[in-house]
């Protein structure tokens, strides 16, 4: 069986950040906290976290998330047994997650409002994870629940289906005037300077794919900012794939055209929750369903 004590003081580091802080968060000395993780790394083999910067490895973090699967599941069995211990437990639980940044930017954020404003009995550890790759993150095991455009079963996780994403092609009309002069075609659209957030996003080569049935090489700023994507584009520096839901309001106020009007990307969003935690954080569940109906597409 597992020495949680360990384990309680991985979980610190990784929450806190290095040794120092993760002494301070649970009462403990530095020192005791290494020697705690270098008994860990003994025992199992491997390293559970780099020194000199302090970093939690990927062996570090599946043993973090099984330890916070654990503590999940052990407060919701004594809750079960005892009414009297969620409504007067202080004890945090930290529930880690994957969220590309365009729906926690425009939709997602309602997700973190508590109901009626209580006291929250769940805090969110995001990770920003496109929602292309995000299939590769479940397997990793560093979450415990994600956002995801797959709608594949997962191995040891429940899919949810939450909607469609829309995204539009959009740019100033100074930048349409400059560049797409002529229209916008494959040529046109090569030449003119595009945003991309990471080596990951492909977005605007699938809307090319959509639209024109091919696509070419892009000339692209890259710009790891959703909010930054609508600045950009609303300065007239590129034109980018913008979510609706972040980008009508300019549109209507003419501050933003569509390259194409009418001519949009819908991408399905699933949210994936590990089996292990199903029940215990399904209020968290609802309310990531709750705001998806309300904002994203249910066509």
């Amino acid at each position: 069986m597992m020495d949680y004590r360990l384990l309680e003081a991985l979980l610190a580091v990784e929450r806190e950040g290095n040794f120092e802080r993760a002494a301070h968060a649970i009462g403990v000395t530095p020192s005791a906290i290494s020697q705690r993780i270098k008994l860990l790394e003994e025992r199992y083999g491997g390293i559970m976290v780099y020194r000199n910067p302090t970093k939690v490895s990927e062996l570090g973090q599946r043993f973090c998330r099984h330890a916070a699967s654990v503590k999940l599941l052990e407060q919701n069995f004594i809750g079960q047994n005892d009414r009297s211990y969620l409504a007067t437990s202080e004890d945090p639980i930290t529930v880690h997650i994957a969220v590309n940044d365009d729906s926690l930017s425009s939709w997602f954020e309602q997700v973190f409002i508590p109901p009626n404003r209580v006291t929250p009995k769940f805090y969110l550890d995001v990770e920003i994870t496109d929602q292309d790759f995000a299939e590769d993150t479940m397997r990793s095991e560093k979450v415990l629940a994600a956002i995801s455009s797959s709608s594949n079963s997962i191995q040891g996780f429940k899919s949810h289906y939450l909607g469609k994403h829309i995204y539009k092609a959009t740019a100033s009309p100074e930048f349409c005037a400059q560049y797409f002069a002529d229209g916008v075609n494959v040529e046109s659209i090569s030449k003119a300077p595009s945003l991309r957030y990471s080596p990951l996003d492909d977005l605007q080569l699938q809307w090319m794919q959509s639209v024109f049935g091919q696509h070419a090489a892009l000339n692209f700023y890259r710009l790891p900012s959703s909010y930054g994507f609508v600045k950009a584009c609303r300065n007239s520096v590129a034109w980018g794939m913008n979510p609706a839901l972040m980008v009508d309001k300019y549109i209507e106020r003419g501050e933003l055209v569509e390259l194409i009007p009418g001519k949009v990307l819908a991408k399905p969003l699933y949210w994936h929750v590990s089996r292990v935690v199903l029940d215990t954080i399904s209020c968290v569940t609802n309310r990531v369903l709750t705001a998806a109906r309300q904002h994203l597409d249910q066509s």
